[in-house]
């Protein structure tokens, strides 16, 4: 199983947040085969969340190691600029894109907009 982890939810292992615990319980319960997966962009936006918020680059390193980073060619961009609906941003867009055209199973994220736009475009997706 790809498990895609967006940027809400990769954030919330860097830091302490109220969903954090219940996140990482889903992950350690994930099979040896299962495969925790994001886009490269990942790496931009949480090297710069930890910059804002004073954490250490070496805690993103260790956060980027454990993921399976995807490569975001043309086609993800033309699809994440096509996607159905107007309310879902850009980079939330690229990262809905890429989950899709790497076939992942499911989309762990906490933010509103990209859990409904994931169901419009029959992603499962879920918020520990």
């Amino acid at each position: 199983m790809i498990v895609y982890l967006e940027s809400s939810a990769a954030a919330k292992l860097l830091v302490e947040e109220p969903e954090s615990a219940a996140l990482v319980d889903f992950l350690t319960q994930l099979h040896e085969d299962d495969v925790v997966a994001s886009a490269v962009l990942l790496e931009t936006e949480m090297r710069r969340f930890a910059a804002r918020v004073s954490l250490p680059q070496e805690d993103v390193t260790s956060l980027v190691d454990g993921v399976r980073l995807l490569r975001m060619g043309r086609k993800v961009f033309h699809t994440a600029g096509v996607l159905p609906g107007t309310d879902l941003r850009s980079l939330d867009a690229l990262h809905l894109a890429t989950a899709v055209l790497h076939e992942a199973d499911v989309m762990v994220t906490y933010d509103r907009r990209l859990l409904a736009a994931a169901s419009a475009v029959g992603l499962p997706s879920l918020s520990p």
